[in-house]
């Protein structure tokens, strides 16, 4: 069973929502950009997690807002793969799991987003893989909407998350 969007935001999974009357659809919440990211060094990955170790990254910040008009404020991102952290957080519960799926829009410009199974129990940051396949890249603007996030009904409660990214409030 999916949960309605409206549902998401009164029981308070989904947080900081940026415009509720635009992101808040039939079968989930649209997720706005926050920061984009790009990799400056290899990840590190094993069986046991002994080894783990992030990739790490940095930021393509945003022109800053007293320098630039709000349509100035935007970046140009040419082909590539970039980490994009989104403006709501969320809280779910033991019951539910969570999924992010991209927006028509995106793929339409030749534009993916992967990110993986939101674990019930996890609370904290949300972020996801965006790829620009597009030779002619992606313009995209602060708060752009980029995704719904989608939650599912669980058979039954369970343990939950407990990993190293519990309680994140960024990426």
């Amino acid at each position: 069973m999916i949960i309605p969007g409206r549902t998401l935001l009164t029981r308070t999974i989904i947080r900081n929502v940026q415009n509720p009357a635009l992101q808040v659809q039939p079968c989930g919440v649209d997720l706005t950009l926050k920061r984009v990211l790009t990799w400056t060094s290899p990840g590190t990955i094993d069986l046991e997690n002994q080894r783990r170790q992030t990739a790490a990254t940095s930021e393509i910040p945003f022109p800053a807002s007293s320098t630039t008009t709000p349509e100035e404020r935007f970046l140009d991102l040419p082909q590539g793969s970039y980490l994009v952290e989104f403006n709501e957080t969320v809280s779910v519960p033991l019951d539910l799991m969570g999924q992010i799926f991209v927006r028509s829009s995106l793929f339409r410009s030749g534009v993916l987003l992967t990110a993986g199974v939101m674990d019930s129990g996890y609370v904290g940051a949300v972020g996801a893989l965006m790829q620009v396949l597009n030779p002619a890249g992606l313009r995209v603007y602060p708060s752009a909407r980029l995704a719904q996030l989608v939650f599912h009904q669980m058979s039954e409660e369970v343990e939950g998350y407990a990993g190293v990214y519990q309680g994140r409030t960024a990426l």
